[in-house]
Parts: C-alpha cells; sequence; structure tokens
C-alpha cells in the first residue's frame, strides 16, 4: 500500500513565485464608494471593475432612481446581474433580492460582493444559471474574457444589434424555465424584475409568464429593433409601457419600465 506523502509547494516552484502568491489577497484590490448615501465595498481587480464601483451613478442612473421608488421588502429579481452594482444596491435599499447571472466570471465577482458587504442587513441570494424557457445546457458566447464586461450572449455569438462575433471563449452553462424553476427551489414571486440579458430577452420573457402577471413593474434594456416584438409580448401581460430612457451613448438601445 502506497503511502501519501505531502510534497510542499516550496519545493515545486521558485521563491520569487511563491512570494508572489503569498503576497496576493484579493482585499488589497477593494475600492469603498458612497452611492446615495448608502455605503458599499467592491472587488476592483481591473479598471473597468474600479470604474464600475466607482461610477455607478453615471452607468445607469435611470435604473437607481427606479429601484429607488420601489417598496422596501419587495421581492426584486435580477436577470443578469453581472458582478452586481445594482442588486446590490437594491439589497442595501431593503429589497429581497434574487440575483441571476449565467457568467462563471462575473458571478465570482458578484458573490464576492456580496460577501464585502456582508453584514449590513442585506437580502440577496446569488444564483449561477441563465433565465430561459427550458431547462436545458446551453453555450455563452465571450466576446471578451475580461472581468465585468457585457456581450456574453446565451446561444449564438451575436451582439444586441444582431452582428456576429468571434467569442474568445465559450462557457458551457445551466438554463432554467424560470417559472418552474422557482417553484422548485420555493423561491419567492417577483412583484419587481430587472432583466438584461444581451439578446436572450424573448425565452427569458417566455420563460417567465407567469411570474410577470403576478409582477407590478420590470425594467428591461431593449435593442430598437427588438422594441415593437417585445413591447406586444409585455402588453400581452397587461403591461404598459412607462419609461424608455437611452442607455448612455449607445443609440438605439433603451431602457425600458413596464409596470401593470
Amino acid at each position: 500500500m502506497k503511502t501519501w506523502k505531502h510534497v510542499p509547494v516550496e519545493s515545486l516552484v521558485s521563491a520569487d513565485v511563491l512570494a508572489q502568491a503569498e503576497q496576493f489577497a484579493l482585499g488589497k484590490y477593494t475600492y469603498e464608494s458612497q452611492v446615495r448615501g448608502l455605503n458599499f465595498r467592491w472587488l476592483a481587480l481591473s479598471k473597468r471593475l474600479l470604474w464600475m464601483a466607482a461610477g455607478i451613478e453615471h452607468i445607469e442612473p435611470e435604473l437607481l432612481d427606479w429601484i429607488d421608488q420601489i417598496p422596501e421588502s419587495s421581492n426584486y429579481y435580477d436577470f443578469g446581474a453581472s458582478n452586481g452594482i445594482f442588486a446590490l444596491y437594491a439589497a442595501k435599499r431593503k429589497l429581497k433580492v434574487v440575483a441571476i447571472e449565467p457568467d462563471p466570471s462575473n458571478y465570482f465577482l458578484l458573490s464576492q460582493n456580496a460577501f464585502l458587504n456582508r453584514g449590513d442587513d442585506v437580502d440577496i441570494s446569488a444564483f449561477n444559471v441563465a433565465v430561459s424557457d427550458r431547462f436545458s445546457v446551453g453555450k455563452l458566447y465571450i466576446h471578451n474574457m475580461d472581468l465585468g464586461t457585457h456581450e456574453k450572449i446565451v446561444d449564438a455569438p451575436l451582439t444586441v444589434s444582431g452582428e456576429s462575433f468571434v467569442p474568445q471563449h465559450v462557457h458551457t452553462i445551466q438554463l432554467v424555465h424560470f417559472d418552474a424553476w422557482i417553484k422548485q427551489l420555493g423561491l419567492p414571486a417577483p412583484k419587481y424584475i430587472k432583466i438584461d440579458v444581451d439578446g436572450h430577452e424573448t425565452p427569458a420573457i417566455d420563460g417567465a409568464t407567469e411570474s410577470l402577471r403576478g409582477c407590478k413593474e420590470v425594467f428591461i434594456e431593449i435593442e430598437e429593433a427588438k422594441m415593437a416584438e417585445l413591447s406586444a409580448r409585455f402588453e400581452q401581460l397587461g403591461f404598459k409601457l412607462i419609461a424608455k430612457h437611452q442607455v448612455q451613448k449607445y443609440e438605439g438601445l433603451w431602457n425600458c419600465i413596464f409596470a401593470h
């Protein structure tokens, strides 16, 4: 019978490589910010993540405005939560948050940011799945593997505007039929939903039709080319478009609010 022998890492790598590993700590890469009177800590491993942490009020202020008017303790779902900046803002506004992010890299950031803001009476649950109209294994086509980036597209390597791209990487991910999934897990029915899923809007809506019928408001990012189709879907579910804002500098890309 072989006896296992411990092999210390010091015997496997050079002293400088070992020193670099020993000096690494995620806590060195955090950034503290205040957003509308609330204090946050963010993991900022790159310039982009630092921009997201420091510039949250300049990214989508209309989304912050919308979250601000939601009553405390409401069930709030974030489809496409990315690194969690808006999900955590909602949680610190005393909403009961379920954050859903299919990309493993962004989910890592989401979970770390939730950890950094623990102890502040935040109610947030995070899941590494993609909301869809079916239970299935899917593919996430990633244009750029940098942390916190967008254009991480479910099902096909197409931008929001429909242009094809060559992905740097493709992740295998889990797709879930939203209505059936929340019943299986015993999750609460959503009253407010934010949807930012980069081209996967139709399957996300179709998988959540039962939940949407009982939902008060939806905040969703929509490409102009899909505006008529998705507006019609929401109208069939009893919603009316009550607000429409251009997303930053992107012409033809809109943040829309639908309400019952």
